[in-house]
């Protein structure tokens, strides 16, 4: 009898509120991402029938693997320039291109990620090429940073951005190197101490394991002697209790949401605004309250130049999510054209102090300077906007405006030019 209350429950190597910590962020990564892609390819395997390369200190063989892995994360080789340094007690820095007919030079940087301008900007060990399953975890990571950071996912103020990085990274299907290179230690950079704990990781990998139902047996094979012992822990108690918010309803709920944000962004690229909005209704029926999907209606209502029907969604959605900083840039952007210009200014302003990082933020400051007549100002914040992404809207139009007031007549025929050919929509008070 007594056997029954001192039988040891199975619990997890987290605490409760890692968890829930973990669980909400998958739940986000599901929405953001979607299930489809976590199921096809839940884990990748470190072995050479994936990753084919023997001597990665061959320029052409590491161009191989970094295009590899951006097909993994979707994101774009050309945008991205990866550089090496000898080893950290090194002053001389040596620097390895990104092969690609679009690629600049890659340049000397100090930091291992950095984003500057046009390009995001990896640098890494040199000696890690001699340890090619750590260069893999090393590089997955960087590049799950530069997917949340490239999509605006995530800006680069918010705390958790290098523990969701390390999140995200096993979301795209390294969690096996993840966890084989959470305590890999060498001399000088050959170390990947990561951002997260060891049991973070084992639970991670446990949960996506459990909720796609991967052979775990198989998995485990792969594991080294890090977090195996931690993932039999966690995946005992997952596939014992079920003790998890990541039910089976709760993945369809977060799939069907990530089918309404593919859709809305589907038609917001073909500039279909009468169907962003009909979708933005529609994930708000499965949804109530979601701010994506307020912003996202007020965006299409802005581009059709509606601004009192946009500033309306906008402020639900700041109602809703006060520390949110792209429906007040864009409620902003509407009062402008509403000449409410210091109202208008008051929530680019606001949209500034929480991402600094928004170029369209800077856009409309200089649109709001321009306006106010001081268009030296206004040129300092449209170039700062051209510099961070120069494929902001209309930023052309604006920079050839304010030339225009300087009487740079050559700049401004260049950038009104370019305008033109872009088809930019100009600001409704500006003739």
């Amino acid at each position: 009898m007594f056997g029954l209350f001192s039988k040891k429950q199975p619990q997890p190597t987290v605490t409760s509120e890692d968890k829930v910590w973990i669980e909400e962020s998958l739940s986000w990564f599901l929405e953001a991402f979607g299930l489809e892609r976590l199921q096809a390819r839940p884990f990748i395997a470190p072995t050479f029938e994936n990753f084919p390369y023997n001597e990665l200190n061959d320029s052409r063989q590491f161009q191989q693997l970094f295009e590899q892995l951006c097909v993994y994360f979707d994101v774009a080789p050309d945008d991205i320039a990866v550089s090496f340094f000898d080893d950290i007690q090194s002053e001389e820095w040596t620097s390895v291109p990104v092969y690609s007919n679009a690629a600049e030079p890659a340049g000397l940087y100090t930091q291992v990620y950095t984003s500057s301008g046009q390009r995001f900007h990896i640098e890494l060990a040199k000696s890690n090429l001699n340890h090619p399953e750590l260069l893999v975890a090393v590089l997955a990571h960087e590049l799950a940073h530069v997917k949340l950071l490239g999509g605006n996912y995530l800006h680069p103020d918010n705390d958790d951005m290098e523990q969701m990085t390390d999140l995200a990274t096993i979301f795209f299907g390294f969690g096996i190197f993840m966890a084989n290179s959470v305590h890999t230690q060498g001399r000088y950079w050959t170390s990947r101490v990561g951002y997260l704990p060891s049991q973070i990781i084992s639970y991670m990998n446990a949960l996506i394991c459990y909720i796609t139902e991967t052979d775990v047996h198989s998995y485990l094979g792969l594991l080294n002697s890090n977090t195996i012992d931690l993932f039999k822990k966690d995946y005992e108690f997952l596939s014992l209790t079920g003790d998890t918010t990541l039910t089976p309803e709760k993945l369809l709920e977060h799939d069907q949401t990530f089918q309404h944000f593919a859709k809305i962004q589907q038609h917001l690229d073909h500039r279909n605004y009468e169907q962003v909005i009909a979708e933005s209704e529609a994930l708000l029926r499965h949804l109530p309250g979601d701010i994506g999907a307020y912003n996202s209606w007020g965006y299409a209502l802005l581009v059709q130049k509606k601004y009192s029907e946009a500033i309306h969604q906008f402020t639900k959605a700041i109602e809703l999510n006060p520390y949110w900083e792209y429906p007040y840039n864009n409620r902003g952007y509407c009062l402008l054209q509403l000449e409410d210009l210091e109202n208008g200014f008051a929530d680019i302003t606001q949209s500034m102090e929480l991402n600094q990082h928004n170029a369209y933020a800077w856009r409309n400051l200089g649109a709001y300077y321009s306006k106010t007549g001081m268009p030296e100002k206004a040129l300092e914040y449209l170039e700062q906007a051209e510099k961070m992404d120069p494929k902001t809207e209309m930023i052309n139009f604006y920079l050839g405006q304010v030339h225009l007031k300087l009487g740079n007549t050559e700049q401004a025929q260049h950038y009104l030019a370019k305008s033109k050919e872009l088809q930019e929509d100009n600001d409704a008070t500006i003739e």
